[in-house]
C-alpha cells in the first residue's frame, strides 16, 4: 500500500519512539533542578531622586546652577523637587530665565523671567540592567502667580533647550547594592562540593514603578536548588550547637548595632520604643533558643526571619521619613532589599534555603553601615552602655530634659552617703527557718522603697495608677522568685537563676538587658536587681501598655497591669498575650498566677509569700 514503510523502516521507527519514550520517562522521574526566580522591592525615595537631579544639573551646595546658551541667554535653576504622588515622576524647578540679543557688545532684552518649571521623566532600565535612566517627556512653565504670561513661551523654549538634555543624564546606579545582594546570597546559601552555583541569574532590575513613596525598582535574581537529604535531619551535634550559639551572639550584636543606629536617626519617641521592642524580643528569643536542642533545624535562620518581619515595617517608616542621615545614599534601601531577599529565599523551601552565618550578618550590615560596620559583632560588651540607655529612653522631643530611667535610683535620687544610711538593705541572703518573717520584711521594705522612688517627680505614671504600682512590683517579685535573690544555704548562697539565664529577685535576664544594666550587680546586689526590675516595669507600663492603649479595651486599667507583667515575663511582643485566645496554656497559667498574686496583695496588703518556703509550716 502506498505510503506504508518497509518492515526494516517500521522497526527502526519503533525503536526511535521507544528510546524517546524512555528518555521522557527518565526526565519525568529525575529530580527537579529548576531554578527559582525571586523578586524583591527596592524603593528609591524622593530625597535621593532630588539629589540625582541636582547632580545632573551640576548644582552647587546651595542647590543652584546656571545653564547658559551664550552670554545673553541663560537659565538659573534652583531647588529641585521630585514628585511621585500622582503615579508619574515629575521634577519641579525654580527658574530665572534671561533672554536677550547681543547688540553692539551689550545684551538687550526684557527683564529676566521668574517662574517654575515641571518636567515629566519616564524611568527605564539601561542596557546593563543595573541602573535606572530617565527620558524627559516635556515641560510646563508658569509664573509665580500660576499664569504663563507674555514672556513664558520664550522662557520655556530656552529652558527646555538647556535643561531637558541635562535631565536626560539623570541616573540612579544600583550596581553597588545589587552586587552586595549577590555576594550576600552566595555567602548565605548552603552549597556542597558538587552543588550547582547558587546564582543562576545575577541580581538585576526587573521592573520599575512610580509609587507615592518613591520609585520602586523590583530586583530579580534566580537561584538553583541545593541537594536536600531525604527524611528528617539528625539532631544537631554538640559542635553544631556551639556554632549556632556563636552565630546567635553575632545576631544579637548585629541587631543591637543596627537598631541603635536606626534609632539615632529617628525623631519619633514612639518609633524608638518600637525599635527597642524588636531588639528586646529578639534577645528573649535568643536566650530561649540557647537552652533548646534543635532537631534538624537552623535556629538562627528562624530568629532572623521572625525579627525581620518585626523590623521591616519600621525600616519602611524610616525610609519614608527621608531622614538626612539616611536620604543621601541607597544604603538603607539596599539593606532593606538585602533583608527582603533573604526573607523571600527563606519562603521558597529547604531546597533553596539559606544559612545565617557570622560572615553573612557582617556582609548584610555593611550594606547599611558601609565602612562603619565592625569587623565582628562579638564578643558583645558586658558593661553598661550609657549611649544605649539614653538612646531609647529620651524625653518627649518637645522638651530638652532627658529622663535617666535606666539608672541606679539610689545613686540618682540622693547622694551616695545618704543613700547608704537610709536605703533598706537585705541583711540575710538565704534565711534559716526562724528568720523567714524578718527576711520577708526586709524584702518588702526594699520593694516598697524602689517602687516609691519610681513614683517620684520624674515618673510618667498617671496619678490614678500610682496606687497600683507598688502591688505590681511586689506581685512580680513574688511570681518571678518568691522574693528570693539567693538560694542554697546560708553558708553558701548562690544567685537564683532560671533555665534561660534570668537572675535574682526580679529574674532579669542579663542576655536580654546587657548594655542597659550592670550584669555583675544584678547577680550580687538584691537592691540593684529590684531597682532594675522596678524600672523595667515602669518602662513597660508607661511606654508600651499605656502608650498602646491596653486600658481602652474591656477591663480598663486592670489591663495595664496584666499587660505590663506579660511583657515583663516574655518581652514586648507578649504584651497582649493575657487577652489573646491563641495564648499557649502554659503562658496563660503564668499570667493567671501573677494576677492572683496581684489581687491578693491589693486586697490584703501582705502576700502569702511564706507559701514558697515549705520549711515554714
Amino acid at each position: 500500500m502506498k505510503g506504508t514503510p518497509p518492515p526494516r523502516a517500521r522497526v527502526h521507527r519503533f525503536g526511535t519512539l521507544l528510546a524517546r519514550g524512555l528518555l521522557l520517562t527518565c526526565a519525568l522521574l529525575a529530580p527537579k533542578t529548576y531554578s527559582a526566580d525571586v523578586a524583591v522591592p527596592l524603593t528609591i525615595d524622593g530625597r535621593y531622586l532630588d539629589n540625582a537631579v541636582a547632580f545632573a544639573l551640576h548644582m552647587d551646595a546651595e542647590r543652584r546652577a546656571t545653564l547658559a546658551e551664550n552670554a545673553c541667554n541663560r537659565v538659573e535653576v534652583a531647588d529641585p523637587k521630585v514628585h511621585t504622588d500622582q503615579g508619574s515622576l515629575e521634577v519641579e524647578l525654580r527658574l530665572v530665565v534671561t533672554t536677550a540679543l547681543e547688540v553692539m557688545g551689550e545684551c538687550r532684552g526684557p527683564e529676566p523671567w521668574h517662574g517654575q518649571m515641571t518636567v515629566e521623566l519616564r524611568p527605564r532600565t539601561d542596557d546593563s540592567g543595573l541602573a535606572v535612566v530617565f527620558t524627559p517627556l516635556g515641560a510646563q512653565v508658569w509664573r509665580g502667580d500660576g499664569t504663563e504670561g507674555l514672556l513664558s513661551q520664550p522662557a520655556k523654549v530656552l529652558a527646555e533647550k538647556l535643561i531637558l538634555p541635562q535631565l536626560g543624564q539623570v541616573r540612579v546606579d544600583l550596581a553597588e547594592p545589587l552586587r552586595a545582594i549577590d555576594a550576600l546570597l552566595v555567602e548565605l546559601q548552603k552549597t556542597g562540593a558538587e552543588a550547582p552555583p547558587p546564582l543562576v541569574k545575577r541580581s538585576h532590575i526587573q521592573s520599575l514603578a512610580v509609587l507615592p513613596e518613591g520609585l520602586r525598582a523590583t530586583l530579580g535574581f534566580a537561584l538553583a536548588p541545593r541537594p536536600v537529604a531525604a527524611g528528617p535531619e539528625p539532631v544537631l551535634t554538640p559542635e553544631e550547637l556551639a556554632e549556632w550559639a556563636r552565630v546567635e551572639d553575632e545576631l544579637d550584636g548585629f541587631l543591637t548595632t543596627i537598631i541603635a543606629m536606626l534609632a539615632e536617626t529617628a525623631d519619633s519617641r514612639d518609633l524608638r520604643f518600637e525599635l527597642l521592642g524588636v531588639l528586646l524580643d529578639a534577645r528573649y528569643a535568643i536566650a530561649q533558643a540557647l537552652t533548646e536542642n534543635h532537631p534538624g533545624g537552623d535556629p538562627v535562620r528562624k530568629l532572623f526571619a521572625d525579627t525581620w518581619d518585626r523590623l521591616r515595617p519600621h525600616l519602611a517608616t524610616l525610609a519614608r521619613a527621608n531622614l538626612p542621615a539616611l536620604g543621601n545614599d541607597l544604603h538603607l534601601a539596599g539593606f532593606i532589599a538585602g533583608g527582603d531577599a533573604l526573607r523571600a529565599l527563606d519562603g521558597l523551601g529547604p531546597e533553596y534555603g539559606i544559612e545565617i552565618t557570622r560572615d553573612g550578618l557582617r556582609r548584610l550590615a555593611r550594606m547599611l553601615l558601609a565602612d562603619a560596620a565592625p569587623a565582628s559583632f562579638t564578643p558583645l560588651p558586658l558593661e553598661v552602655d550609657q549611649r544605649l540607655r539614653n538612646l531609647f529612653l529620651l524625653e518627649d522631643p518637645e522638651t530638652s530634659r532627658v529622663r535617666p530611667m535606666f539608672q541606679n535610683l539610689v545613686q540618682w535620687l540622693v547622694p551616695a552617703a545618704q543613700a547608704a544610711e537610709s536605703a533598706p538593705r537585705l541583711e540575710t541572703k538565704v534565711p534559716r527557718p526562724g528568720e523567714i518573717e524578718t527576711y520577708l520584711k526586709q524584702v518588702a521594705a526594699i520593694l516598697d522603697d524602689k517602687a516609691n522612688a519610681r513614683l517620684g517627680k520624674d515618673s510618667h505614671l498617671p496619678l490614678r495608677l500610682a496606687k497600683s504600682f507598688t502591688p505590681l512590683v511586689r506581685a512580680t517579685a513574688w511570681k518571678e522568685s518568691c522574693w528570693r535573690q539567693f538560694v542554697g544555704t546560708a553558708a553558701k548562697p548562690e544567685v537564683l537563676k532560671s533555665p534561660v539565664g534570668a537572675v535574682g529577685m526580679m529574674q532579669i535576664n542579663g542576655r536580654v538587658w546587657r548594655g542597659l544594666y550592670d550584669l555583675k550587680r544584678l547577680n550580687d546586689e538584691a537592691d540593684y536587681n529590684i531597682a532594675a526590675g522596678t524600672e523595667i516595669l515602669e518602662h513597660y507600663l508607661v511606654d508600651y501598655a499605656l502608650r498602646r492603649g491596653e486600658n481602652r479595651r474591656p477591663g480598663g486599667d486592670d489591663n495595664l497591669i496584666r499587660a505590663t507583667y506579660a511583657a515583663y515575663n516574655g518581652g514586648p511582643g507578649q504584651l497582649s498575650r493575657y487577652r489573646r485566645t491563641d495564648t499557649p496554656q502554659w503562658q496563660r497559667a503564668i499570667d493567671n498566677a501573677f494576677w492572683d498574686h496581684y489581687q491578693q496583695i491589693k486586697t490584703k496588703g501582705w502576700p502569702d509569700v511564706t507559701s514558697c518556703y515549705p520549711e515554714v509550716s
